[in-house]
C-alpha cells in the first residue's frame, strides 16, 4: 500500500507560529502593546510610533511592516557581504575542463584528447578576457611551450622553424590561439625575457620602454622548475592590469604553475599544438 508522504515539519511550524502570533496580537494588553511597537519601532522617529490611545489594529501594523523591514534589510546585508567575499577570495577557473582533459590524456585516444585540450585553452582563454574586461577577440594570450632538440626535430626536422635557445638546446613553441598570425619579434623577445625571470608569476609595465614595440602591459605565468608550459598576456594599453585583477588572475591561474610538471599532458599538448594549430 502507498505511503501518504508526511507534513513538512518546515511547513507545520509557520502555520503553528502564524496562529501563535495572531492569539497573541488579540489577547495582548494595550499598555504592554505599546511599549511592545515602541521597543520594536526604537530605531525610527517617534512621530511614526503609534500613541498609548491608538488602536491595537494600527500598533501590530506598525509593528509587521517593521519586521518585515528588519528581515529585507538583514538579507541585503547578508548579500552584500557574501557577494564581498567572493570577490575577496576568487576561485580557480576551468576546474572542469582541467579535469576531463587529464582523464583524457591517461586513457583516451589523440582526437579525444586533441578536443579535450583544445577545449580547455579555448576556455581558458574566454575566461581570462572577461576577468580583464575584455572581449575574447581582443585579449593577446600566448601559449608557450617547450620542446627538446630530439621533440623538435620528430616534427620539424632540422629546419629552424621555432625559437632556438642554443644554452639549453631546447625550442619554444608559442601559439595564439585566437589569431592564426605567428608571433612577432617582439613577443619573442618579450617571452624569452620572461623566462629568465625568477618568479613564475609576474607583471610589468616597463615593457614599451625596453622593448620599443606596441606592448605596454605584460602578465606571465609559468611553471616551477625546469620550463615546459607557460601563459603570456600582452596589452597595447595601460589600466588594464589592475591590482585586483591580477591578484584574481595568479589565484585563478595557479595551477599552470603545476601543469607543467605533468610531462603526458605537456607532450600531448606540444603534439596537438604542432600537428593542428602551427
Amino acid at each position: 500500500m502507498e505511503q501518504r508522504p508526511l507534513l513538512n515539519v518546515t511547513f507545520v511550524s509557520s502555520i503553528l507560529g502564524i496562529i501563535s502570533f495572531f492569539i497573541f496580537m488579540i489577547t495582548l494588553p494595550e499598555k504592554s502593546l505599546h511599549l511592545l511597537s515602541g521597543f520594536i519601532l526604537f530605531p525610527f522617529s517617534e512621530k511614526i510610533i503609534p500613541g498609548a490611545d491608538s488602536h491595537k489594529l494600527l500598533h501590530w501594523l506598525a509593528i509587521v511592516v517593521s519586521i518585515g523591514f528588519y528581515i529585507i534589510f538583514s538579507l541585503g546585508l547578508v548579500k552584500l557581504l557574501y557577494k564581498k567575499e567572493n570577490k575577496s577570495y576568487p576561485k580557480i577557473i576551468c576546474q572542469d575542463e582541467i579535469a576531463a582533459m587529464l582523464d583524457a590524456v591517461e586513457s583516451s585516444t589523440d582526437f579525444h584528447i586533441n578536443e579535450k585540450i583544445i577545449h580547455f585553452m579555448n576556455e581558458f582563454d574566454k575566461t581570462t578576457a572577461q576577468m580583464f574586461g575584455m572581449d575574447r577577440k581582443d585579449l593577446k594570450s600566448l601559449w608557450v611551450l617547450q620542446m627538446g632538440q630530439r621533440e623538435y626535430e620528430q616534427y620539424f626536422g632540422k629546419s629552424k622553424v621555432g625559437r632556438y635557445d642554443n644554452e639549453n638546446k631546447t625550442y619554444l613553441c608559442i601559439v595564439d590561439l585566437n589569431d592564426e598570425s605567428h608571433p612577432t619579434e617582439e613577443e619573442k623577445r618579450i617571452i624569452q625575457w620572461a623566462l629568465r625571470q625568477p618568479n613564475p608569476q609576474f607583471w610589468d609595465d616597463r615593457i614599451k620602454r625596453n622593448f620599443r614595440g606596441v606592448h605596454k602591459e605584460f602578465v606571465f605565468v609559468r611553471n616551477y622548475g625546469e620550463f615546459r608550459l607557460g601563459y603570456a598576456l600582452l596589452f597595447n594599453q595601460y589600466g588594464k592590469v589592475t591590482e585586483e585583477r591580477l591578484k584574481q588572475f595568479h589565484i585563478a591561474s595557479s595551477y599552470l604553475m603545476l601543469l607543467g610538471k605533468i610531462d603526458n599532458l605537456t607532450e600531448k599538448m606540444v603534439k596537438y599544438i604542432v600537428e593542428k594549430v602551427v
